[in-house]
């Protein structure tokens, strides 16, 4: 339980970093409304190579590559943006207005149904909001039963108990799922391709046989990893291995 309550402790610590105290992003801002959108990128980019993200820096990172026509780039940075903020409408209807431009329209294998919704309950919040809600729902627990305790009735004493326990349930529930979102984040094996085209393999090696092709922006699962090479998963399940210089991880 201590793990648990410094865990939820440091997520939520994350959660008040925001990168809008960043000075330079403003400028980065500034910079885009000019319409100087390459310069902005840079900007965006140095901010993230100082260790300092979010899902809005992400996102104008993006916006910025999809007005330089980078198709790739403004791809991975909404994945990137959409995997802090899942529910962001306008990073998902920015990303699947750029994912209209890629070649490869590949349809995912279907998926067992309450895996299915439990993903798009865990999606409604980000970690951070879930870490929040469930050290919140924790806390009223806690107070909950702290009236239990000192409750001289019984009916009112089955009924803080109860209370308590409820509370304390969806509290636990809530940890995992920020766990479960955090983990997403921190052990993400998605990535997108940024070559032109390049030609899934057989086997890591350039004389092996030619498997299928994927033009640049098609989202991949990275399954292994080995020396140079990668095996990589479409969404539709085909497997084959490329070359890990022609994808970016998300």
């Amino acid at each position: 339980m201590k793990k648990t309550i410094i865990l939820i402790l440091s997520l939520v610590t994350i959660y008040y970093c925001h990168a809008s105290t960043f000075p330079a992003l403003d400028s980065a801002n500034a910079t885009y409304k000019k319409g100087e959108f390459e310069k902005a990128s840079k900007i965006y980019e140095l901010i993230l190579s100082k260790g300092i993200e979010s899902a809005e820096l992400y996102y104008n990172l993006g916006n910025a590559y999809f007005r330089l026509k980078e198709i790739p780039k403004a791809i991975l940075s909404y994945e990137r943006a959409k995997l802090l903020s899942p529910e962001d409408d306008d990073i998902n209807y920015n990303l699947n207005l750029v994912n209209s431009y890629i070649v490869d329209k590949v349809n995912p294998l279907p998926e067992f149904i309450v895996l299915t919704w439990v993903k798009s309950v865990i999606r409604k919040f980000s970690v951070n909001q879930w870490s929040v809600f469930s050290l919140s729902l924790f806390v009223i627990s806690l107070l909950v039963f702290l009236v239990f305790l000192f409750s001289g009735v019984a009916v009112w004493r089955r009924l803080f108990f109860w209370t308590g326990s409820f509370f304390l349930v969806i509290s636990v529930i809530s940890t995992i799922f920020a766990i479960n979102s955090r983990s997403q984040i921190v052990n993400n094996h998605t990535a997108i391709i940024i070559s032109a085209v390049t030609t899934a393999k057989s086997s890591p090696d350039n004389a092996s046989t030619d498997l299928f092709i994927i033009h640049e922006g098609t989202k991949i699962i990275i399954n292994e990893e080995l020396e140079d090479w990668s095996e990589i998963k479409l969404l539709d399940g085909s497997i084959g291995w490329v070359k890990s210089k022609d994808f970016e991880k998300i």
